[in-house]
């Protein structure tokens, strides 16, 4: 097991215990609980945008922690999370139920509680063409827990590409991003096309990212940073 593959499984093991203890919080704003309680819970069928602009105003304007929205695209299903832990450029954000969003300058890394989970990523080679807003082909790794609980690896090559610029105005957010493009293959996993809005700054602050084929594509948005 390298280096890396240990400090990412301290890291995870430490936002987990950081869940734990916020799940345990009897002090959390009623704001916050009833925009957690429903995470990643199927959104009502007459409302399939899910959360309200209400809604997404009242938890922005309950905390100065970062917030971002999330979609899992193939059960309908969306919630805001709050930023509770950092680890140098991992940020976590996280539920009362215990689910858990890794992120790394916006790119998920790692998530817990969803099925399926994404343990972790080798994803220096391709986060650095993202962020640089750069052109080239490079490896990403995913690893996946399986119904089995056995961690299953998957290596891609991904040929990554900017696309237009245009302005984001998300939550509290207004910026210039560029669009990129990455489009992974393997002969393991399925192929699958990413899509990730860099700032002047590197920062991903929008993205469509592939989480394996129990989860499929899940749509990540910062609102407040």
């Amino acid at each position: 097991m390298s280096f890396k593959t240990l400090r990412r499984a301290g890291v995870l093991a430490g936002l987990l215990a950081a869940l734990a203890a916020c799940g345990n919080d009897q002090t959390r704003d009623p704001i916050f609980e009833a925009a957690y309680t429903g995470f990643f819970q199927k959104s009502d069928a007459a409302s399939p945008q899910g959360l309200t602009d209400e809604v997404i105003a009242q938890t922005l304007a309950a905390t100065d922690l970062p917030v971002i929205l999330l979609r899992i695209n193939a059960r309908n299903s969306e919630a805001i999370a709050a930023q509770i832990e950092r680890n140098g450029e991992h940020r976590t954000y996280g539920t009362a139920e215990r689910q858990a969003i890794v992120l790394r300058h916006g790119m998920i890394t790692g998530t817990r509680g969803l099925g399926g989970d994404l343990m972790s990523v080798e994803e220096d080679a391709l986060l650095r063409l993202v962020r640089g807003r750069g052109i080239g082909n490079v490896a990403y790794v995913q690893r996946f827990l399986t119904a089995e609980d056995v961690t299953r690896e998957i290596s891609y090559r991904c040929n990554v590409e900017p696309d237009e610029r245009v302005d984001l105005a998300q939550g509290r957010i207004r910026a210039g991003v560029t669009e990129m493009l990455a489009a992974c293959t393997s002969e393991d996993g399925k192929p699958f096309v990413d899509y990730y809005m860099v700032d002047g700054s590197g920062e991903i602050l929008g993205s469509r990212q592939w989480l394996g084929e129990t989860t499929g594509y899940v749509t990540m948005t910062q609102l407040q940073k």
